[in-house]
């Protein structure tokens, strides 16, 4: 509800009150000679002058002409000139604050003439009574219309604020729609990686389940491990995905996105799931934005996960390392050998692997090369900026955002 609305009306009532009592105790106590005795007429007309002020706001001209047209009565009455002549200026001024210009200049005619007129009656010099019939009028209306322009102004303000805040709230739940779309994408590459080597090793423990007892189990503890490391990544993932009611007042404070310390647990992982994996850090290492480690983390996921799944068995030689301004990341394996008797054919990709890298790898600002190498197998060869830095949005050609937007992570 406005407050506003409600408390005008009264203080427009009060105005007018005020007026017309301050009227009435000047002419009670200020009854000069020469001038008609101040009786209950003077004190009808002389509220009769202000009452009109209380709807100043509502109907200001009706206001301005009322007011005028009986304080003229009130001076042909012979009563002697007093502060009611205050009360028409009063509504010139409300008037000049809410029409335009032009009527607030046509309704400050009557009232310079009112305001003559009291001067006459009251015998004041012409000098005086001439510069008080202009000046007060044109004073009214210019702080009427300074009135009105800065409530304009005020109205614009508050409809741009009131968009900005709108604009504001938009691109808060935009940007916690695009966090969760890409956690969504977190949960991806969490299942197909773990999924990957317990399918692997699931065939591994098939094939070698009576001939090898000592490798099934190797694979069936490889298979919990990995199941309890998907279930954990889950579990942390779908911590942030879930909205929290409103008397639940924590906040979550564990990270979806992982870092460059759990590399060795993924090349673990690969390992345990049948590859002969070389890990290598080369450079001095140096502070990485979170999203271009977790960008590092997935690609290197990505990859290994194809390995397992298309050339299972395979060398692979990891490597990171650290430039002043950049750091490179390449997996290269060697095609693997043929698969032993008894072990399932890798299952076809869909090839959504290498567009979610690449578009990973375009979102920090980076370049993604994967191709075939020369006398077998493959490689993927990551560069991304070792810095924040301003780079093209993937919302639209022509943009650029940081590596904190909120839609690029």
């Amino acid at each position: 509800m406005d407050t506003t609305r409600l408390r005008d009306p009264f203080i427009d009532a009060a105005v007018a009150i005020g007026f017309a009592v301050v009227t009435g105790i000047a002419g009670a106590c200020y009854q000069p000679p020469g001038w008609r005795a101040f009786d209950g007429l003077g004190y009808a007309l002389a509220a009769l002058t202000a009452l009109p002020l209380a709807a100043r706001r509502r109907a200001p001209s009706l206001t301005v002409l009322v007011s005028a047209g009986v304080y003229t009565v009130y001076l042909g009455c012979g009563y002697q000139p007093t502060v009611d002549w205050w009360a028409p200026v009063a509504g010139l001024l409300s008037l000049a604050e809410c029409r335009p210009v032009r009527v607030a200049w046509a309704v400050a005619v009557p009232v310079a003439t009112v305001i003559a007129l009291s001067g006459i009656a009251g015998r004041l010099p012409l000098a005086l009574t001439a510069a008080q019939a202009l000046l007060v009028p044109v004073v009214a209306v210019w702080f009427g219309r300074t009135r009105f322009l800065l409530a304009r102004v005020n109205a614009r303000l508050r409809q741009v604020t009131a968009d900005l805040a709108a604009e504001q709230e938009a691109r808060a739940r935009d940007a916690v729609t695009l966090e969760r779309i890409a956690i969504a994408r977190e949960l991806h590459d969490v299942v197909t990686h773990h999924m990957s080597v317990v399918t692997i090793q699931a065939g591994l423990a098939e094939a070698v389940l009576t001939s090898d007892v000592a490798a099934a189990r190797g694979a069936l503890r490889t298979m919990a491990e990995a199941g309890r490391g998907a279930l954990d990544e889950l579990r942390s993932l779908l911590t942030v995905l879930r909205v929290r009611s409103d008397e639940d007042g924590e906040e979550t404070t564990r990270q979806a996105a992982p870092r460059l310390d759990r590399l060795p647990d993924l090349v673990d992982g690969a390992a345990s799931a049948g590859l002969g994996i070389r890990f290598v850090v080369t450079g001095a290492p140096v502070p990485l934005p979170p999203v271009v480690e977790a960008c590092v983390y997935r690609v290197a996921q990505e990859a290994l996960t194809n390995v397992i799944k298309h050339a299972p068995g395979a060398g692979v030689l990891l490597t990171f390392g650290y430039t002043p301004d950049e750091v490179v990341l390449e997996v290269r394996d060697d095609g693997g050998a043929e698969p032993p008797a008894g072990r399932p054919d890798p299952a076809p990709g869909a090839g959504l692997g290498l567009i979610g890298m690449r578009e990973r790898v375009r979102i920090c600002g980076g370049r993604l090369s994967a191709a075939p190498c020369d006398g077998g197998g493959f490689e993927v060869r990551v560069v991304l900026p070792a810095h924040a830095r301003r780079r093209a949005c993937p919302e639209g050609p022509g943009g650029d955002c940081s590596d904190t937007c909120a839609r690029c992570g």
